[in-house]
């Protein structure tokens, strides 16, 4: 109980200090933070590549103490369940959503990243559609942030935050308790299906778990040295941190604690290759992406660069495709006819386990 309120405790304490680094921050001349952010984002090397493989080799994503605490069974909708597990000694929580009539069935799994700080909520399930009627729903919360499924039911994970890197962990290990304890979840037939920082952690999960089939992204970040993320980088050592998800974890983390001394550039670089699929696309399964052109918040950069790093990999229209919508920004409110696309591409999931691939044989973990 004790440790469990110590992880609240620096939870609440690093929340209220990245909330703040929000608004303002302490400024650097530009003669001082030029060479510093030429450093920060020159091209990431074979090198720093292969450590934060390496690191990732070695992290331990495995759940322990699996619960389920809270069922509700509804005809129309199934089973939704919050279930919660510990990995890495913090305790973390999903929520769970099996449709109705699949007892005795396997069913194929969709694991739903969210976006934003604010937590999830079940609104980000699939409420109607082929997915609601016939996958298994996975809805991950991010450390020290909730999931709520009634305004008076609400579950906090624990742990510090660590936008879209321990976001994996967490994932993985649901994913993990999901596949070992949800008899219905076919562990064969897995997808996942972000939209903004969740487009990010999608990616990212994609990446480095193997069960993991296919991934559509939506409007998430596919590359932080990009030279549109410099220039938000430019601006918060100059003024302000940007008001957006993950700004002020990497401003502190990256950019305040270069300025401070309280970190090198060898770990600058690596929080941000950490955060960044691109670099590591030959390890994807087969990807869709759908991002606004005129998005505000998500540059379309980053699709653009995994667009191109996967045509240059040489992936046909079975393992790759790329919506733009013109005109379009933040929200899939912007993406007309997204979401009969996302719901075909994991349909080949459904009925096949993963749509073919030429390169499936070079993919490692």
């Amino acid at each position: 109980m004790h440790l469990i309120r110590r992880h609240r405790f620096r939870a609440l304490l690093a929340a209220a200090a990245l909330a703040s680094l929000a608004g303002c921050a302490q400024g650097m001349p530009p003669a001082q933070s030029g060479p510093m952010l030429d450093a920060l984002f020159a091209p990431p090397t074979a090198a720093e590549i292969a450590a934060v493989e390496a690191d990732w080799a070695g992290r331990d994503t495995r759940a322990h103490d699996y619960r389920v605490d809270y069922t509700k069974r509804d005809g129309r909708t199934g089973r939704t369940m919050v279930v919660s597990h510990t990995v890495g000694g913090i305790r973390h929580y999903g929520a769970v959503r099996v449709p109705d009539g699949a007892q005795g069935r396997r069913l194929p799994v969709l694991v739903i990243t969210h976006g934003g700080e604010s937590g999830a909520t079940g609104y980000y399930f699939f409420h109607s559609g082929p997915v609601a009627r016939g996958w298994v729903q996975v809805i991950p919360s991010f450390r020290s942030e909730p999931i709520r499924l009634t305004p008076f039911r609400r579950y906090k994970s624990e742990g510090l935050p660590s936008p879209w890197d321990r976001d994996v962990d967490d994932a993985m290990a649901l994913l993990s308790s999901v596949l070992a304890n949800v008899p219905e979840a076919d562990s064969g037939r897995v997808a996942v299906v972000g939209r903004s920082r969740g487009g990010g952690v999608a990616l990212l999960m994609a990446v480095r778990d193997r069960r993991v089939k296919a991934v559509a992204d939506l409007y998430g970040p596919t590359d932080f040295f990009l030279p549109q993320v410099r220039t938000l980088a430019k601006r918060a050592v100059g003024s302000s941190v940007p008001r957006l998800p993950g700004a002020g974890y990497l401003a502190d983390s990256v950019l305040f604690a270069l300025r401070d001394g309280r970190t090198t550039v060898a770990r600058a670089r690596q929080e941000l290759l950490r955060r960044s699929a691109v670099y590591f696309a030959d390890r994807l399964p087969a990807v869709q992406a759908h991002h606004g052109s005129d998005d505000r918040k998500v540059h379309v950069a980053h699709a653009d660069r995994l667009d191109a790093v996967l045509r240059a990999q040489g992936r046909d229209s079975t393992q790759w495709k790329y919506y733009r919508y013109r005109g379009a920004g933040h929200g899939v409110r912007h993406l007309r006819g997204y979401r009969r696309r996302v719901e075909a591409f994991f349909q080949r999931v459904a009925e096949r386990g993963a749509p073919p691939s030429t390169t499936a044989a070079t993919r490692t973990r």
